[in-house]
């Protein structure tokens, strides 16, 4: 099974939201469908962060980034209404070497990008 590792820039909640409910519920959401292996904040260039790591079945690649792309379109599309997010990058592992294969921007209205290697 392939492992991918997604971050999320949160730029900001809605009132009456606590910041620290945004991770359980990323990884809440992001678990009805998918094994959530890790997930912290982390404040990277001064902007805080929701990661998650997490599997897809195993097929092929196309089609297990594909599955991860949708997988973090979820709980983005989710968190948006509760949460100003920005940018996000989507990783394939595994270990030491994460190689970048998809981004976006929620603020674009979920603009994706991939990446060409």
């Amino acid at each position: 099974m392939p492992s991918y590792r997604v971050a999320v820039d949160v730029h900001g909640v809605s009132p009456g939201i606590p910041p620290e409910s945004l991770l359980p519920r990323a990884e809440e959401l992001l678990a009805l469908g998918h094994r959530v292996e890790d997930r912290s904040v982390e404040i990277v260039r001064g902007q805080p962060q929701i990661h998650l790591r997490f599997l897809v079945s195993g097929t092929h690649d196309a089609a297990e980034d594909d599955e991860a792309q949708d997988a973090v379109r979820g709980p983005v599309m989710a968190l948006a209404p509760i949460a100003r997010l920005g940018r996000w990058t989507l990783r394939r592992g595994p270990g030491g070497h994460w190689r970048v294969i998809r981004t976006g921007d929620a603020r674009e209205g979920l603009t994706e990008h991939p990446v060409d290697f």
